[in-house]
């Protein structure tokens, strides 16, 4: 008899959605977090991943740190196709940026540190001094050079307060000329900086 469907059919569609059904085809955001947006800048054809994000970094990356940066407050959020960036323009208004996860070429969450000369350099120049004894260019390759390095290498362990995390991203362009670009933002915690990058 037909009044017999009628318990089991009644529990389930009242129910409020569980949230969307977890279809793996879906994006699903893994994770949001504030920064401070730099800008891009376009990286070094010949040199890739860690190499490739010095030079962009050098270039959007104040020398004195997180203090004299200019950058615009947002929100980055990873999803599982792509990174979303969010911010406000000069009228309040929303802008938002998708760049699929398709163009992302290589990321990397570091720290600006001043890695002191390698003592390799100075003893090719002991060989190469000449008689007279001129040091002057050993002492110029000794100091400390400033580089971009993950935040698990050893020289960016103790951090310095004013040179906060950054996260640095080589996309490419989905439009017009595809060329690459390095993203950078600030990030106020190492925490967020690894977590964007996985």
């Amino acid at each position: 008899p037909p009044h017999m469907m009628h318990p089991m059919m009644m529990g389930h569609p009242m129910d409020p959605p569980a949230g969307p059904p977890m279809d793996p085809d879906e994006p699903t955001p893994i994770c949001r977090c504030r920064v401070l947006y730099l800008g891009s800048a376009v990286p070094h054809v010949t040199k890739d991943g860690l190499q490739g994000i010095q030079e962009p970094l050098k270039e959007l990356y104040p020398e004195d740190g997180a203090l004299g940066a200019k950058g615009i407050d947002s929100w980055l959020s990873v999803w599982s196709n792509g990174f979303l960036l969010e911010n406000m323009d000069e009228n309040r208004k929303k802008v938002s940026r998708f760049f699929p996860i398709e163009s992302l070429h290589y990321c990397a969450a570091v720290r600006y540190v001043l890695v002191p000369g390698s003592g390799l350099e100075s003893a090719n120049n002991t060989l190469n001094r000449s008689t007279n004894g001129s040091s002057s260019n050993n002492n110029a390759e000794k100091s400390p050079q400033p580089r971009f390095l993950p935040l698990d290498s050893p020289f960016a362990r103790n951090p310095n307060i004013n040179h906060p995390p950054l996260f640095a991203a080589i996309l490419r362009r989905t439009t017009g000329i595809k060329v690459l670009e390095n993203h950078v933002f600030i990030c106020k915690r190492e925490t967020a900086a690894n977590a964007l990058v996985r």
